[in-house]
């Protein structure tokens, strides 16, 4: 409120400023099976996923962090343990604490889930890395001639391709590019040893395309065994 005297008159006049929020969609993060609305989560296709959440206003009624964007209120839930994607309501996703049948978040926006999944694989991997713990999954045979080896190091994945003991090549990946599935559930170990496959054949077209497959994705499992197991759930 502002008080502001006018020319010929001393009588204070009351001047108010209104929130730019008025005009912007605020999704409401709540207890209850209607969290939020499909009419509250704006179009941000044109960025990548922790920039669109960034931009996404959500009103979090549930971990009191009142006004705030999904960014910051999905990095507060993972930081308080909140780390396992659940089916929720109409197709959407939730978030909880694994073991937990529900969470804080019950239904996530459409990146949600996708941001969640990078952000607890990148700090599994930094977290096994800091603990000495070695992310490599050895050569592993493509065909006679041909071996893939993935590599995690502190800025992401080194993909390598072999012929025999020559290196063919090398793919860095940082940790959010690193190919994720935007949902809970089965297959994310053959989702990731796919999109892998399909990354390393566009680098280097000479590949068997099939072979490298499974390469891949049997790869990618050695990674996941030094993890213990298994990446976000």
């Amino acid at each position: 409120m502002n008080l502001s005297p006018t020319a010929g008159n001393t009588t204070p006049q009351l001047g108010f400023e209104f929130s730019s929020l008025g005009t912007t969609p605020v999704g409401v993060n709540k207890c209850g099976s209607t969290s939020i609305s499909d009419l509250d989560l704006p179009s941000t296709t044109d960025f990548e996923v922790g920039d669109a959440l960034s931009r996404m206003i959500v009103d979090d009624r549930v971990l009191h962090m009142g006004i705030t964007n999904w960014r910051e209120l999905l990095d507060r839930a993972i930081s308080l343990g909140h780390t396992e994607l659940y089916p929720s309501e109409d197709g959407r996703q939730g978030l909880r604490t694994p073991g937990f049948r529900f969470g804080p978040i019950h239904r996530l926006p459409e990146q949600g889930p996708e941001y969640v999944l990078q952000t607890v694989n990148r700090q599994r991997m930094q977290a096994a890395l800091a603990s000495g713990v070695p992310l490599k999954s050895g050569r592993v045979a493509v065909d006679d001639v041909m071996k893939v080896d993935l590599v995690i190091t502190g800025d992401g994945m080194q993909l390598g391709l072999f012929n025999g003991r020559k290196s063919v090549g090398t793919l860095p990946l940082a940790f959010d590019a690193i190919p994720l599935p935007g949902h809970c559930g089965a297959g994310g170990q053959d989702f990731v040893g796919s999109s892998l496959m399909t990354m390393l054949s566009n680098a280097f077209p000479e590949t068997d395309a099939p072979l490298m497959h499974r390469a891949t994705v049997a790869a990618y499992a050695q990674i996941l065994k030094g993890l213990g197991g298994g990446g976000a759930k």
